[in-house]
């Protein structure tokens, strides 16, 4: 009888789950295995030994089986039609705890405050596996890796404490650090750690002042430095190939209209993670609505919106199911006059207070706008309105597609009904078969409508809404692809099922603002099989 032989095993922490894998060449097909595992000691009994059936050749041990910090010994058996073969030999593994490793130059709110920074980090475990090398590695928010630096071995004199130098990091931005271990028993592992650089950049200019001295005829020159300190915001326009300012429309070379189709965007406000700030914003012919939305990470995180609703402003936070909203005072007939918005955020607390600009020119305070604004008006709205009806006229022609194919199929339904009352008339079909030949006309056709046509109307329509917004894609692959490393994390038992769970309705919020459509995740009853099933219609349908 051929003998199994267990494939080496890596060592792992025991609190997870751990797939043993073996090789067997016998004659006989076996879907039964047993797995015997025993401490490392002379005449020690099994602390697990148990039958599965599987149709690979590997056998799951299930989490917490055994205990961290001892070594073990696992052989293999497999079930034949005769009973059991032999043991394989014995292999050697040992179980040790997850490390540990703490960043200590990010702060407690995750930031660095240079663009030149030693990254230095802690790292522990609990049975004093001691690290045999390390690498860093700098990912950007999308976990994209921007640099690898080499592996280190780490110092004799600190071998607990790695650091690497990393150097222009940009303002503003979010970034992940990673630092991958592996110890002297074999074990990898990967932490990692977002942090965003705030730092104060100088603004030096350089000011020149002459100054005559008509006594010795003389001309002093005086030489300044001024410098500014604050961050800089940069500006970017989203749905557009570049940060041009032809993307907008102006009035009077001063104003600059925003469709909100075409959002302006704000980065390095420093705001992110602030929990204190205040702002002022000048605003004109603001329409009532959505006007304003402050969010971290580019639109990952808790957003801050602010709606105009007639004549006062309210802030709306959204957190889970939690809705908090905050009105400001109201202003008698604000309609679209400009007007000041000043924006004070304590402990995370909004409070807002409006101001009319009555110093403004051009503003008519009987809310009537002047003849030179409505002749612009045109321009102004003329490339919104391309994009609006482009979109529309893609549903449009769906819509006639398939009323069009609807119609075929009726009038071939009128004329085979209208022919079989023709061949009764006709003496041909007796009362009896024309019932039955109008009955089965009828069940053919309201079988194709039902199981073709209405599906494919519903497919078509929402393939054509798709191509409209096809800008919004590259948030679909994104909201896609944190979805998918989520579900791979409860997998490898790095997550929890319930953490794992919270996380996608998370997700899910976030990009629900941007998406037309996401995932409902919102169901405790769901496992790991049921969370990939609603992602696998998810990805199917928008495939």
């Amino acid at each position: 009888m051929v003998q199994p032989i267990l494939n080496q095993a890596v060592n792992y922490d025991a609190k997870t789950r751990k797939v043993f894998t073996f090789t067997y060449l016998g004659p006989e097909m076996t879907t039964t295995n047993t797995l015997s595992i025993r401490e490392d000691k002379a005449d020690s009994k099994p602390v697990y030994e148990k039958d599965q059936v599987s149709l690979d050749k590997n056998h799951i041990l299930p989490p917490e089986t055994l205990n961290n910090g001892v070594a073990y010994l696992a052989k293999v058996r497999v079930k034949v039609k005769d009973g059991y073969s032999e043991w394989s030999p014995e292999i050697k593994f040992s179980c040790f705890t997850t490390p540990r490793i703490i960043f200590d130059t990010i702060d407690q709110k995750q930031f660095i405050y240079t663009n030149d920074v030693l990254m230095s980090a802690t790292y522990m475990q609990e049975q004093g596996d001691m690290v045999k090398e390390y690498q860093y590695t700098l990912y950007d928010q999308r976990h994209v890796a921007l640099k690898r630096y080499p592996p280190r071995v780490p110092d004799r004199e600190s071998p607990t404490r790695f650091s690497e130098r990393m150097k222009g990091i940009e303002k503003g931005k979010l970034y992940y650090v990673g630092l991958k271990v592996t110890t002297q028993h074999g074990i990898t592992y990967e932490e990692l750690q977002e942090f965003t650089a705030q730092y104060v950049t100088p603004s030096v200019s350089g000011i020149v002042q002459p100054v005559m001295n008509k006594r010795d005829g003389q001309v002093v020159l005086s030489l300044f430095l001024k410098q500014l300190l604050g961050t800089s915001a940069r500006a970017f326009i989203k749905y557009r190939e570049n940060d041009n300012d032809d993307n907008y429309t102006y009035w009077k070379d001063d104003y600059v209209f925003i469709p909100k189709d075409n959002p302006l965007m704000y980065t390095d406000l420093a705001m992110a993670k602030a929990s204190n700030w205040i702002g002022k914003l000048w605003v004109m012919n603001v329409q009532d609505g959505l006007f304003l939305d402050f969010a971290p990470k580019k639109g990952e995180g808790q957003h801050i919106k602010f709606y105009k609703r007639g004549d006062y402003i309210t802030c709306e936070k959204k957190a889970g199911k939690i809705v908090s909203r905050t009105r400001s005072n109201k202003i008698t007939n604000l309609g679209l006059r400009p007007f000041y918005l000043y924006i004070k955020v304590m402990e995370y607390r909004v409070e807002m207070y409006i101001e009319p600009d009555v110093t403004f020119k051009g503003d008519d305070i009987d809310d009537n706008k002047s003849q030179e604004e409505l002749n612009e008006y045109p321009n102004i709205t003329k490339e919104t309105q391309q994009m609006i009806d482009v979109a529309n006229q893609k549903i449009l022609a769906a819509r006639n597609r398939l009323q069009q194919i609807h119609d075929e199929h009726w009038q071939q339904y009128i004329t085979q009904v209208n022919g079989a009352i023709s061949n009764a008339w006709a003496h041909i079909y007796s009362h009896n078969e024309l019932r039955d030949r109008v009955m089965e006309i009828d069940n053919a056709y309201w079988d194709y409508f039902k199981n073709t046509e209405i599906i494919n109307y519903w497919k078509e329509l929402a393939k054509a809404e798709r191509d409209a917004e096809a800008h919004y894609e590259i948030y679909r692959q994104e909201y896609e692809q944190r979805v998918d490393e989520t579900l791979k994390e409860i997998e490898l038992g790095t997550t929890t099922l319930a953490d794992g769970r919270l996380k996608l309705q998370e997700y899910s919020l976030v990009y629900s603002f941007i998406l037309r459509e996401v995932i409902d995740f919102d169901d405790s009853k769901l496992d790991i099989n049921g969370l990939r099933q609603k992602q696998r219609e998810y990805l199917q349908k928008y495939a």
